[in-house]
Order: C-alpha cells, then structure tokens, then sequence
C-alpha cells in the first residue's frame, strides 16, 4: 500500500493503538474520525484523481490510508513543518463558523495570559474561574456555548485578545509546561480541521507518489 511507503504498518498500527489508548472516549473519537476523514477524502479526490496514478496501482484505498496517516502524526518526522506551523501559514481556512466557539469546553486560560486579558477587557474579571483540571489556570465560566461569540455576526467580542487555545484552534495544546505539544481537534464541522488535514495529506501523498 501506498502509505507503506512512508511508515512501516507495525509502527503505525502501534502509533494508532496508543492514540486510541490515551482517548477517554473511543466510539466517539471513532466517529469523529471517521466523519473528518471522509470529509476529507472528498477534497482530496478533486486534487489527487487516482486515475492518473492507476498505473502504478494506486487505488482509492491508498488515499483513505494516507488521509488516516495524516490525522495521526505531525510532518515533523519527515523534516517538514509542524501543525501549528502549517496552520499559521492559512488563516483563510477558517470560515468562523463558531463551532469552536459553541462546542468547546473548558476554554483554557494560561495564568501567564490572563493579566493580558484582563487589561484589555477589565470587565471580565467576574466572567473567570479557576481550572478545575489544571487549578493554576482558569477557563471562562460559560462556555458552552462561549457568551463572547456573537452568532449574528459569527465573530468573536474579544477576537484581538482571545486566549490562545482559540487562536490555536483546531490545535489543542497537551502535555505540560515544559514539554508542550499540540494535538487535532477531530472535528468534522471545523473547516480548518478539514483543510488542515487534506494539505497534510497532499504533502504525503506526493511523497510517496515520489517515491514509487
């Protein structure tokens, strides 16, 4: 298969099994999965017509696997840019849909940004809560859906000095102070998942086209 190429099956099939492993939820992560990739595959099809490949014996299977490679692992490993630098190079793939906005929960605070906050918008201070699971951090009170999205408008109150987890979204950042790192949002709704995903997908399906 295509995504052989690229990653040895043992090793993905052990990668894959550990994501699914640090999922709380895994039917529902599943589900997600499944829907962005789909998502995806219908974007990717249009830009990589496997017609044109058929002769070296691609099939659509081939993409549905490299799309799955693409929504596990960070480009990082071949030399290539991270997420968050792959994100920060499209804002244009965000369509402020507020999904993000109206589903997401806790909106994290880092200490170090909250006084930023707070100076910008001094109105917020009864609107901030302690972290229930990180309590040297705070999260905003409401948040589902978050009371500073104005639907109408489909944009943010505070957009210039919205905590980073928004700004980075659909990255979420994990792990702790000293070893950060991002993960996928999977989420199917969000057009910068999708887009995020299919340009990662683009870059390792022509590798491994490159490579045959």
């Amino acid at each position: 298969m295509l995504r052989d190429i690229l990653i040895d099956r043992d090793l993905f099939e052990k990668i894959q099994e550990k994501i699914l492993d640090e999922e709380i939820d895994n039917e529902d992560i599943k589900l997600k999965k499944e829907m962005l990739e789909k998502a995806v595959f219908k974007k990717l099809r249009k830009k990589r017509s496997i017609k044109k490949y058929k002769r070296n014996g691609i099939k659509k299977e081939d993409l549905k696997e490299i799309i799955e490679f693409a929504g596990m692992v960070s480009l990082e490993i071949f030399g290539g840019p991270s997420d968050f630098e792959i994100e920060e190079e499209h804002p244009q793939w965000c369509s402020h849909c507020g999904t993000c906005c109206m589903e997401s929960s806790p909106i994290f605070i880092h200490r170090d940004e909250l006084s930023l906050l707070l100076r910008f918008n001094p109105n917020l201070k009864h609107e901030i809560i302690s972290n229930d699971q990180y309590p040297e951090h705070f999260r905003f009170k409401e948040d589902i859906p978050c009371k500073f999205h104005n639907i109408e408008a489909k944009r943010c109150k505070i957009y210039d000095s919205r905590p980073h987890v928004c700004r980075s979204y659909p990255l979420v950042l994990m792990g702790n102070d000293d070893r950060p790192y991002y993960v996928l949002d999977l989420y199917h709704k969000c057009d910068y998942a999708i887009n995020l995903i299919l340009e990662k997908s683009i870059i390792l399906f022509d590798e491994a086209v490159n490579h045959i």
